[in-house]
C-alpha cells in the first residue's frame, strides 16, 4: 500500500494514506488526478503541493 494519496488535479494535494479521514474526500478525486506513491509531493514539490488539512496538517499552509 503507498503511503500517500496524492490530488494532482487542481486542488494538488496530498493525503497520508493511513491517517485518512472521512472529510478527506478520497472518494471524489478523479482517477485521472489521483496518484498513489510512497513519494512526498509536499517535500519534493513544496511550493506546488500541499498537505491536507484533515491528514496531513503538518504540511499544509493554505
Amino acid at each position: 500500500m503507498a503511503t500517500y494519496i496524492v490530488n494532482t488535479g487542481p486542488e494538488k494535494e496530498v493525503h497520508r494514506t493511513a491517517y485518512t479521514k472521512p472529510a478527506c474526500n478520497i472518494h471524489l478525486i478523479s482517477p485521472y488526478n489521483r496518484l498513489d506513491t510512497d513519494a512526498d509531493y509536499t517535500v519534493l514539490y513544496p511550493s506546488i503541493y500541499d498537505g491536507c488539512k484533515h491528514c496531513y496538517e503538518s504540511k499544509h499552509r493554505k
